[in-house]
């Protein structure tokens, strides 16, 4: 009886072995399956980041486009006002002098000369303010151009560090479950034995 006991026994001592192998294996399994999709994770979720990121860049960069566009646009309109300022003075000159002349006034000298130049000359400073505000509109455009591209390059620049950053994660998820895995498998085998 003894025998059968011990046998007991060691078939005992054999199965929970074998058990303590099993629990150790699909512990180590676990570990390493667990450090493997953490590892992905953060891969993807650097990946995804960037793509975010790369996104971001593109729409700043149409955001430049458009602010030089409304740059080139701001000066050809200021061009064109102050084409037509150009216009109404020559219309007022030609008026007065039309006027001066109904009078019976000598339009080449005196004062009435004076009059159509101030009138030109004043006529000519309007055209030139409304070219300049315009300007500053485009300038302020260019410089809102400058800030979209800023930002891309700054995007850009994230989306790289992003992705960068979740390779690096990745791999020290996998390292660590590495670890984890040697220790648990070393913890099972001193229990086995």
């Amino acid at each position: 009886m003894c025998i059968i006991t011990t046998s007991v026994t060691v078939a005992g001592i054999t199965i929970s072995a074998l058990a303590a192998n099993i629990i150790a294996g699909t512990a180590a399994a676990v570990t390493i399956a667990s450090a493997a999709l953490g590892a992905v994770s953060s891969y993807s979720q650097g990946k995804s980041q960037q793509a975010m990121y790369n996104y971001q860049a593109q729409v700043a960069e149409q955001n430049k486009k458009i602010a030089n566009q409304n740059a080139a646009q701001e000066r050809q309109t200021g061009i064109e006002e102050a084409r037509m300022q150009r216009i109404k003075t020559l219309q007022a000159v030609g008026s007065q002098q039309a006027a001066m002349a109904a009078n019976g006034m000598d339009v080449t000298q005196g004062t009435s000369l004076d009059i159509i130049e101030d009138t030109s000359a004043m006529g000519e400073l309007d055209a030139l303010q409304i070219q300049t505000n315009y300007e500053r509109k485009a300038l302020s455009y260019e410089q809102q151009a400058n800030n979209f591209q800023n930002e891309a390059n700054m995007d850009r620049i994230a989306g790289q560090n992003a992705y960068k950053s979740g390779v690096i994660n990745a791999a020290a998820t996998g390292l660590n479950g590495i670890g984890k895995t040697v220790g648990v498998a070393t913890k099972w085998m001193g229990f086995g034995s």
